[in-house]
């Protein structure tokens, strides 16, 4: 398999999943973007706290999901690994990015205090 199959077979995952796993992490109302989508997330209520990863808009919701997809290309290119070694560290990397981006984002907006 090809680099570049290898990415957008992880960035595939990660288009798909990003919103849901959202939900999981910050409990926010999210759903799959075939559901209801943020149609539910708390950035849409006028009290309360607000999702860190919405609550910069979406070209803050932009930089999340492509940091992501960067660390993903990055695994997908630039090691002489094999393909299944290249596609495993490329769909690692969405949780991996995802938990790292999270924990900071919650702690600077203060979402879980």
């Amino acid at each position: 398999m090809k680099p570049w199959m290898v990415f957008l077979a992880a960035a595939a995952v990660t288009s798909t999943g990003f919103i849901k796993v959202c939900d999981w992490v910050f409990q926010c109302g999210c759903d799959w973007l075939w559901a209801a989508a943020d149609a539910h997330c708390n950035i849409h209520n006028k009290t309360g706290k607000h999702c860190p990863f919405c609550s910069f808009g979406y070209s803050g919701y932009a930089a999340i999901f492509s940091t992501i997809v960067a660390v993903q290309a990055a695994a997908s290119f630039l090691f002489a690994w094999s393909w299944r070694v290249r596609l495993a560290a490329a769909l690692l990397a969405f949780p991996a990015t995802f938990i790292v981006l999270a924990l900071a984002l919650g702690k600077y907006t203060g979402y879980w205090d």
